[in-house]
């Protein structure tokens, strides 16, 4: 099912929200040493709207509930140690990552079904390391027993979506400041300015939209996407041999227009440097994949 966006009648005021967004985002990241401050200055959506397609609805998988719970464990925990000054225990997973499997142990939500390779079989080694149970102080079954209770009595209804998005746009204006540090012996010798706008991207990713209103938080988490049916468990599968090469960031996001300018306006300049615009790019495509491809998600609570 697919649905029109009124693009056009996106306000201003809206844009200028999403990069307060971006910069509170920034202010907090952890940047490379070689990088200094990052602003967004400017955000323009362009008139070339996304095309969104609902491929799939149904319930709220088990990996989301169950990091959910890890963090409310947690949330209480940290206050009964705020009172008793004793340190809290740990917690083994961020609240924004999804629970890590190994190949054989990935729920049957997200393994895909067929001959063809699933769209998250390529997953580094490094993601693949399973949490254990014995870090948790509450077990699967209790977890899973509240949900289900408190999903009787919820207000805002408990559902999963996910979302065919492809977005190939030219007239996107995104444009934002920072500086390469050059330090020596940990000492910052040299800084000099960077001014980056994003000019253009095609963008090629399935959506997942997680709503959960027992806890009152939406769940959200990217893979790929394909033009191949989707599977009972509406995940689709990348058959396309010549993509699968490339990495999952680049697959999502083969194409992202920069135009650079690096030094100081009054003085000496370089324009469009080639290997500093790839060099975006790819740490574009690296977050993305660290932070918000599945099996990471983001949680924002309402």
């Amino acid at each position: 099912m697919s649905f029109q966006l009124d693009w056009q009648g996106l306000e201003q005021s809206f844009a200028d929200s999403l990069c307060e967004r971006l910069n509170a985002f920034l202010s907090g990241a952890t940047l490379p040493s070689f990088l200094g401050p990052t602003r967004v200055h400017a955000l323009e959506l362009g008139s070339e709207a996304p095309d969104i397609q609902v491929i799939h609805v149904g319930d709220v998988w088990r990996e989301f509930r169950e990091a959910e719970a890890q963090a409310s464990v947690h949330a209480q925990a940290q206050e009964k140690c705020t009172r008793s000054s004793t340190p809290p225990p740990r917690l083994p997973m961020r609240l924004r990552t999804f629970r890590h499997y190994e190949n054989d142990e990935m729920p049957l939500s997200v393994q895909g079904s067929g001959d063809g390779d699933s769209v998250l079989t390529d997953i580094d080694d490094a993601s693949s390391h399973r949490w254990s149970d014995v870090d948790s102080d509450v077990g699967t079954s209790d977890m899973s027993c509240t949900w289900e209770e408190s999903a009787r009595e919820q207000s805002i209804p408990s559902m999963q979506l996910h979302f065919s998005v492809q977005w190939l746009t030219s007239t996107i204006r995104l444009s934002l400041t920072s500086s390469l540090q050059i330090a020596y012996h940990d000492d910052t010798v040299m800084s000099l300015p960077i001014s980056l706008i994003i000019t253009g991207l095609e963008l090629y990713a399935q959506a997942i939209v997680a709503v959960d209103g027992v806890s009152n938080c939406i769940h959200v988490s990217l893979t790929e996407d394909s033009t191949e049916p989707c599977s009972a468990d509406g995940l689709r599968q990348v058959y396309d041999a010549r993509i699968r090469v490339r990495h999952q960031g680049q697959r999502i996001l083969p194409y992202l227009g920069v135009e650079s300018q690096i030094g100081e306006p009054v003085k000496h300049v370089l324009e469009n440097v080639g290997k500093v615009e790839r060099f975006v790019g790819d740490m574009l495509r690296q977050w993305l994949e660290d932070e918000l491809v599945y099996p990471h998600f983001y949680t924002f609570y309402l």
